[in-house]
């Protein structure tokens, strides 16, 4: 549950923020992430803190409490230092996030202030997929 910005008073979840989107022509989109091995890329995943969902041997998808962050799909014969995919994950929890990942022992850029206006961090899977968390500086 959040409280809304100019009426702390008023409380919704995650999944109606999402249909509140949809209904005002916004879009939620997931992306979907290769990888070369689904049992390794589970694994990190969960070792990460991500709930996954297999669907079956070759794809799964990846939430965070009641929210789709991103799938996986296998890709055989994909070489992960030639993968060039990856996705961003918006939260103001970023310090957070990157503790999380830190104490797990996954390897994570320092967290920085980007001259785009995000504070960020990168993850790196063992497929090569390159996932950004970060949040608006302004945040």
């Amino acid at each position: 549950m959040a409280s809304l910005r100019c009426h702390p008073d008023v409380q919704v979840c995650h999944e109606c923020v999402g249909w509140l989107m949809r209904r005002s022509g916004g879009i939620d989109v997931t992306p979907t992430l290769p990888v070369a091995d689904m049992p390794a890329a589970v694994a990190y995943y969960e070792a990460a803190g991500f709930e996954v969902e297999r669907y079956d041997d070759g794809f799964a998808f990846v939430h965070h409490g009641d929210q789709s962050v991103f799938d996986l799909d296998l890709a055989e014969g994909m070489d992960p230092a030639a993968n060039r995919a990856g996705c961003y994950v918006i939260t103001d929890d970023v310090d957070g996030w990157h503790a999380r990942f830190s104490t797990a022992g996954l390897g994570v850029t320092p967290i920085e202030d980007m001259p785009w206006g995000m504070h960020e961090f990168t993850l790196s899977d063992p497929s090569g997929n390159r996932i950004r968390i970060g949040r608006s500086v302004e945040t």
